[in-house]
């Protein structure tokens, strides 16, 4: 496919620039989040121009707007900004935020008189910058660090009603403005179900969320966005809504700490495609990458601080590219080790994003070309060799191997199973006193902003969606359990991980069949602060799994939080059990009993 490109100059900090883009491809869809309302100086609107970004998330500070009640100003500062963005073309989404120092003592507005004042804000800036501004979103992570005072006490009934009154006053000032809400960090779904069981829902056009997956490949972002769409149906009569994704990034990580994924440029980019094109297949209308550039201590961005473009840079452009303007149709049924996303452009040229997480031969015909994550020509080769590193096919792709007879299926995992029953979709939490092995239930739960715990009566000792946290008493360890019983005949695949925390002295982990340990593993404290297990289990109705962690050699509990992760998978033709872990199972240390 030919491209004409548009060769750019311009002086940003008194170093020319010069890049190249191809002349038409913008596509809101691919967005990156800016901080010009931080100080970043206007000319970084044309660094995004020039990789064919078209829309950008940034912000116009209330306290800044509105320096004295009932006074609103707009600074040389923003305008210019503003103005730049309009000359490149590109549109803005306008996060209205936050405290004002002049309502309910500078804290997260919760009273009614600060809450119609939010919305008075709002319109003033929809009406001093016009058309320009399309869309706003309302405040930033308010289950998070974002929200301080009083209006924690019930985040989701109070940005509720916040949202509400902005939602009111902006539509009857501009009803053509997107409005954008929830702004999550991460996907809680707790959190989203509070939020529409106090109706929020009726007041926003968009959910919006930051599924940060930080240490973690982005295979599987796809399914957040699949359970909260899901969530949206049973709040919205079985209808959906659209989703915006207003964050997500990976940041550089070259010499990562304990427990931590080794990120380079590479790996960025390669993360970058991928992420955008399982957002994309599952329903997703907008992508914002969290940076475009390098921002103090933070590393996510497409460009160093002083502009140096890195890979995913050319990735982003790469990937606007190919897919401005196409439609994604799905991800394609194939071996499951490869991921194909189809799209089809406005002329019917079929685009494919191509990988594969574990390396694959493939014998492929029919398409026209290949471009490389980067935007590399590569041909059409009839054999080519998939790697985790994206590529982009355009044409009728054929030769994509398909599911062989045996392929194993996904039955469940430890994230997605872990509901308010127990027992439900299999999974029951508790925990084992001493070295016995005598499942004893828990039995509190609670749901939180951030997530959903199952406790009981021991210091600390809880299981979450990821994480479990052993305790002690009387000085007998209490290990926090993880069951799964299985509901199949057969042979399971399970594969997954145990992940301790920098702070602690250190945990056991084991996982039990029937009560019998395969293994025993002591994790953190100067040893290992993860380990992985991949091994096959044949198993009967009723047999148990037991994922647990228990408090190590240390005595001290507080700081034991461990994460978890677990897959089962229906595994055809094996029949014996078949250890498959990098390393032989091991016994560390002897827990005690009583």
């Amino acid at each position: 496919m030919l491209f004409t490109r548009t060769v750019l100059f311009f002086s940003l900090g008194g170093t020319l620039i010069m890049q190249s883009s191809k002349a038409g491809a913008s596509d809101p869809r691919f967005g990156v989040m800016t901080h010009f309302a931080q100080g970043w100086t206007p000319d970084w609107a044309w660094i995004a121009s020039i990789r064919s970004i078209s829309s950008v998330r940034d912000e116009l500070y209330w306290n800044v707007v509105e320096p004295q009640k009932g006074s609103y100003v707009f600074p040389d500062a923003y305008d210019s900004y503003m103005s730049t963005l309009k000359q490149a073309g590109i549109s803005p989404l306008i996060v209205l935020g936050f405290e004002n120092s002049n309502y309910d003592g500078g804290m997260t507005p919760y009273t009614d008189e600060a809450m119609a004042a939010y919305g008075r804000y709002g319109v003033q800036v929809l009406s001093h910058y016009g058309s320009q501004i399309k869309a706003v979103e309302i405040w930033n992570e308010y289950n998070g660090t974002f929200c301080q005072g009083p209006a924690t006490t019930d985040r989701a009934g109070t940005y509720a009603k916040m949202l509400k009154q902005a939602y009111t006053q902006i539509k009857a000032a501009r009803p053509d403005v997107i409005v954008v809400g929830g702004a999550t960090i991460e996907t809680p779904l707790p959190y989203w179900e509070n939020l529409m069981q106090n109706g929020a829902l009726a007041s926003m056009d968009v959910l919006s969320v930051h599924p940060y997956r930080y240490n973690s490949a982005p295979e599987g972002i796809e399914n957040d966005i699949s359970t909260l769409q899901a969530l949206v149906k049973k709040y919205n009569n079985g209808q959906s809504k659209p989703i915006w994704v207003t964050e997500v990034g990976w940041g550089i990580q070259q010499n990562p700490g304990e427990g931590e994924m080794f990120i380079d440029q590479a790996v960025q980019a390669k993360f970058l495609v991928r992420a955008y094109a399982l957002l994309l297949s599952a329903g997703v209308e907008r992508v914002y990458w969290y940076l475009l550039r390098d921002y103090d201590d933070f590393t996510l961005g497409l460009t160093t601080a002083t502009a140096t473009p890195k890979l995913s840079a050319y990735a982003m452009q790469t990937l606007i590219n190919e897919l401005a303007g196409a439609k994604c149709i799905s991800r394609e049924v194939t071996d499951p080790n490869i991921y194909s996303i189809l799209f089809v452009r406005p002329d019917g040229t079929e685009v494919r994003v191509l990988w594969a997480l574990k390396p694959a031969t493939v014998n492929l015909s029919g398409y026209a070309c290949m471009i490389s994550m980067v935007g590399k020509q590569l041909g059409a080769p009839a054999t080519f060799a998939l790697t985790d590193q994206p590529v982009f096919v355009e044409g009728s792709l054929r030769g994509l191997p398909a599911p062989a007879a045996d392929t194993e299926t996904a039955l469940t995992d430890s994230d997605h199973g872990f509901t308010g029953t127990q027992g439900q979709n299999g999974w029951s939490f508790g925990s084992f006193i001493g070295s016995g092995t005598n499942f004893q239930p828990m039995i509190t739960y609670t749901v939180t902003d951030w997530t959903e715990i199952w406790s009981n009566q021991y210091a600390y000792n809880d299981v979450t969606p990821g994480d479990q946290h052993p305790s002690l008493t009387s000085g007998w360890p209490v290990s926090a359990v993880r069951r799964w019983t299985s509901t199949v005949e057969g042979t399971v695949h399970i594969t997954g991980s145990f992940q301790c925390g920098e702070g602690g002295d250190g945990v056991g982990v084991r996982i039990l069949v029937n009560g019998l340990p395969l293994f025993r593993k002591l994790l953190g404290h100067g040893q290992a602060i993860s380990y992985g297990f991949d091994f096959l289990q044949p198993v009967h109705i009723g047999t148990t799994l037991d994922f647990a962690v228990d408090p190590g050699s240390g005595t001290d509990i507080t700081d034991d939080a461990t994460t978890m992760t677990a897959t089962i998978l229906s595994h055809p033709g094996a029949t014996t059990q078949q250890n498959l872990s990098p390393t032989a199972w091991s016994f560390d240390g002897v827990l005690a009993g009583p």
